[in-house]
């Protein structure tokens, strides 16, 4: 007696189709039926066919896909969110100012919203005579009180003058909101980020009252260090002439297996913008086979995975990277320069005041770094 031919399942094509593979790979025979034959591609409702003394196992299988592709969407769905939280410490400077229209652009493309971040001071506790104790609690409670209205009331300032840029530049769906804490401001910062989960960082490279030679600032350096998710550092002499005016992304690599992961996250981010990405590997001889064997490995993942975007890859000859950055900047007129946190010598260099005064890229180009 022949086996019962029954509908365990119907799709779409392309899901169809897939479905067939993974039952074919676990032995059960199946085909398609119901097949739009002049258009199978748009085709819906396409019946998985199987005999019946199969159909036991056929749905645990496809219970199973149907868990794998729940917990896979719910994944995109989290990682959409968190790139739709924009997280923007503010000190009320220039820097901050400078940032925050940064952020305001990003978060009109990504439909985001904005989180405004101020950690007001944490004063020193010093060691006090027994007798004095009280006496100083009450004192020191009395001082904090006071430090969280006024950090209060300027945020309050702040954002309403931020709101009211907004709205006179009809920027629209755009969500801002406001947060205090007490502490040192990279341990704020990087607490909050911890807990919020932002798609991004925004700050400057400098906050208020730092100074000295070094272009980046402590607190920045550490939140750049330190921070798990993607940090957009914007230099004191950063003009900001609107988003749509940043089309250009120049990304460093040296081939690490590190570089898909981040560029995976680079593409989420920049994707609605539309920009032009390049993916540059500066070495000191540009023949060298094993470099070029990778880039094209590189080249093959972007046809494979992105082949919707402008992406070009190029190897420059530079004996000394931020030199070849730099040169590349200039003559491809980059607007924007990512890395990755593994290029240790590299922030070393960025890092050091003698050789960052000497280079003139990173002093009106921000830098997108990403946590490796």
């Amino acid at each position: 007696m022949e086996d019962k031919i029954i509908t365990v399942a119907s799709y779409p094509y392309s899901r169809a189709q897939l479905l067939k593979s993974r039952l074919e790979a676990e032995g059960i025979e199946c085909f398609l039926s119901n097949i739009n034959l002049l258009q199978p591609d748009i085709a819906s409702g396409v019946k998985i066919r199987i005999n019946e003394k199969d159909a036991d196992r056929a749905m645990r299988i496809i219970e199973d896909i149907k868990e794998e592709y729940g917990k896979a969407k719910q994944k995109t769905i989290e990682k959409l969110k968190s790139v739709r939280r924009i997280l923007v410490p503010v000190d009320f400077s220039d820097h901050s100012v400078n940032a925050c229209n940064y952020a305001l652009g990003l978060a009109q493309k990504l439909k985001a919203e904005i989180k405004l971040l101020y950690a007001y001071f944490n004063p020193v506790i010093s060691s006090e005579p027994y007798d004095e104790m009280f006496s100083y609690q009450v004192n020191l409670d009395n001082v904090l009180s006071t430090l969280k209205d006024e950090a209060e009331e300027q945020m309050k300032l702040f954002t309403n003058r931020l709101k009211e840029w907004v709205k006179k530049e009809k920027i629209s769906n755009v969500k801002i909101t406001y947060e205090l804490d007490r502490g040192v401001p990279e341990e704020v910062i990087l607490n909050f980020s911890e807990n919020y989960k932002p798609g991004v960082i925004v700050l400057g490279t400098r906050g208020k009252g730092e100074k000295g030679s070094a272009i980046f600032g402590s607190v920045t350096k550490r939140v750049i260090e330190k921070a798990k998710v993607p940090v957009l550092s914007i230099p004191e002499k950063s003009v900001y002439m609107g988003i749509k005016y940043m089309n250009k992304v120049l990304y460093a690599t040296d081939f690490d297996d590190s570089d898909y992961k981040t560029i995976r996250k680079l593409m989420t981010l920049v994707r609605p913008f539309g920009m032009k990405i390049y993916f540059v590997h500066i070495a000191s001889d540009a023949t060298n086979p094993l470099d070029n064997v990778k880039m094209e490995e590189l080249k093959e993942h972007f046809i494979t995975e992105y082949n919707d975007y402008n992406v070009v890859c190029d190897i420059i000859e530079q004996r000394d990277v931020l030199q070849g950055i730099e040169d590349y900047i200039d003559e491809k007129d980059i607007d924007l320069l990512a890395l990755t946190t593994h290029k240790r010598r590299l922030f070393e260099r960025l890092f050091n005041p003698s050789i960052t005064n000497k280079m003139l890229f990173h002093t009106n180009i921000p830098l997108l770094v990403f946590h490796s």
